[in-house]
């Protein structure tokens, strides 16, 4: 098992330069808990976060971006709309994220994390289709 220590100086070294991240499903959840938390992060010797929070709904995002904004002010945080079960809307986003990342001077991509609710291609009985079929995986 990884040591504690080495999780930390890992996280540190990420605040060790100015960092564009990317959340899937970050208005809530895992996701949210780790905007937070890498906001938290920065907050105390960062050298720069810009986060875009990809989501269907920009109420909770935006009271993530308040929270993130009062833990780490000089971040930059950014909530883009989309139901990333339609693939249109997948190719969207990226477009925006693309678009807004080409009017920044360093604009780039660092990190993305991917929290967004799953997608079921079988049919909906309540339960994951392999259970549905008296299967276990």
């Amino acid at each position: 098992m990884v040591q504690l220590t080495t999780v930390r100086n890992t996280n540190i070294s990420f605040i060790q330069q100015p960092l564009v991240a990317v959340f899937t499903g970050g208005a809530s959840g895992i996701g949210d808990y780790v905007v937070r938390a890498l906001a938290k992060i920065h907050g105390k010797s960062g050298k720069g976060l810009r986060v875009y929070i990809v989501g269907r709904n920009q109420q909770k995002a935006e009271k993530s971006i308040a929270d993130c904004r009062r833990i780490y002010p000089v971040g930059d945080f950014r909530f883009v709309k989309a139901d990333l079960s339609l693939l249109r809307e997948v190719d969207d986003a990226c477009a925006s994220i693309a678009a807004q990342e080409v009017k920044e001077k360093d604009g780039r991509v660092d990190l993305l994390y991917m929290t967004q609710g799953e997608v079921r291609l079988g049919p909906r009985f309540g339960v994951s289709c392999f259970h549905a079929e008296k299967r276990h995986y």
